[in-house]
């Protein structure tokens, strides 16, 4: 047909996911929000609208007859002006429309068991002859339309997460407030109703309440972070002289009192400066140090962390590396990591860790990469790009 090119510019400038098939049902045309549509959702695999379309596209006399009723009279079968509009323009470029269906399916999200509802309407449609309607089989197409726009359900369900991650968060809040005030209030009032007389009973009452308050101090710090990971300041930064600050740091004091644990640590001489935000690449290698101590297999005569640090000039990208031989985890708990308040032992702390690290990787556009294998090693490599 002449007009396969008009009408591919047509359905490109419409959001809705659309697309032209002949008889055989083969794809003659589709737009850029169809194939949006095939990457992240199970359509290709719905029996129920491939067997709807192949009904129509053999009996299309079954249908609604345009020709008898024409379009101006059916304004009300559209919920989209959109698709309504294009209908007009394609009656306007020399094409009949001349039977019409429409339907509901619904659409899961490849990613997760979310599912939408959309309405389908297809059209079986002639180029028009000078005298008559041309009806032979090579000028016979039909054109589908959904009316869905899954940009905007993304978005949509991007909100929900959102808003669900904020309620998660205050609702852990309040729990953590809760307990503070708890033992806060509980010892407080013991130590003031002078039935311990004891110095050290209630020097061990008064620490009890400095740990607490400390806890919640640090989760509320965390959770600032958390909260901020968008404050970024891009400057030019030096890994190696951040790396040589955290290791000094944990061998005075960390390791100075966990003697079993040994720290190795290698740095590629002339490592290229990078643009970035110094503080949250420390941020990052601090979090993922504090796990390789945390869950340190303890069991094991020999336990060990190796840093190191290279770059591939050939790729502009600089590799930090942090492994260790602690109880490692399983392909699931590697799946699941980067959740908000994710643990997997009653070593793990609050599960806000590496849910900072994933949010600074996916923030300052770095990789992270994790292999592991239960009680045997981890293994997590960051990789940043330099100019």
């Amino acid at each position: 047909m002449k007009n396969i090119s008009i009408i591919q510019k047509i359905i490109e400038l419409i959001d809705l996911p659309t697309l032209l098939i002949n008889r055989k049902k083969q794809i003659i045309l589709n737009n850029s929000a169809f194939i949006n549509l095939i990457e992240k959702t199970d359509i290709s695999k719905n029996r129920d609208l491939l067997q709807r379309i192949e009904n129509f596209i053999n009996n299309p006399e079954n249908f609604i007859n345009l020709i008898k009723n024409p379009i101006d009279n059916l304004k009300n079968l559209f919920s989209n002006q959109k698709i309504l509009d294009l209908v007009f323009v394609l009656e306007n470029i020399g094409l009949k429309l001349t039977h019409f269906s429409s339907f509901n399916i619904s659409i899961s999200e490849v990613l997760n068991s979310n599912i939408f509802l959309s309405n389908v309407y297809i059209f079986r449609l002639f180029t028009l002859g000078k005298k008559k309607l041309e009806i032979s089989k090579n000028n016979e197409l039909f054109i589908v339309f959904f009316d869905l726009n899954i940009n905007n359900l993304l978005d949509h369900k991007n909100s929900l997460d959102n808003l669900q991650e904020v309620n998660k968060k205050y609702t852990f809040l309040l729990q953590v407030a809760n307990r503070v005030f708890s033992t806060v209030k509980g010892f407080s009032e013991t130590i003031l109703s002078s039935k311990y007389q004891d110095l050290k009973i209630i020097y061990n009452m008064i620490k009890i309440i400095d740990d607490e308050v400390s806890k919640g101090i640090k989760i509320l710090l965390s959770f600032n972070l958390s909260n901020n990971i968008e404050n970024v300041n891009i400057q030019k930064t030096n890994v190696v002289e951040i790396l040589n600050r955290i290791i000094e740091k944990y061998k005075s004091q960390i390791l100075s009192e966990l003697k079993n644990l040994e720290l190795n640590y290698y740095v590629q001489p002339n490592i290229p400066l990078v643009n970035t935000d110094p503080s949250k690449l420390e941020l990052c290698l601090l979090n993922i140090l504090d796990n390789s101590v945390r869950f340190r297999d303890e069991n094991k005569d020999k336990q060990w962390i190796k840093v190191e640090a290279f770059f591939e000039s050939s790729i502009n990208k600089i590799f930090i590396v942090i492994q260790d031989n602690g109880i490692g985890m399983t392909q699931d708990e590697i799946s699941k990591l980067g959740n908000l308040f994710q643990t997997f032992s009653d070593k793990s702390g609050i599960g806000l860790g590496m849910y900072i690290v994933y949010k600074i990787v996916k923030y300052m556009d770095w990789e992270i990469k994790i292999e592991s294998i239960k009680n045997q090693y981890t293994k997590i490599t960051l990789i940043i790009s330099y100019v």
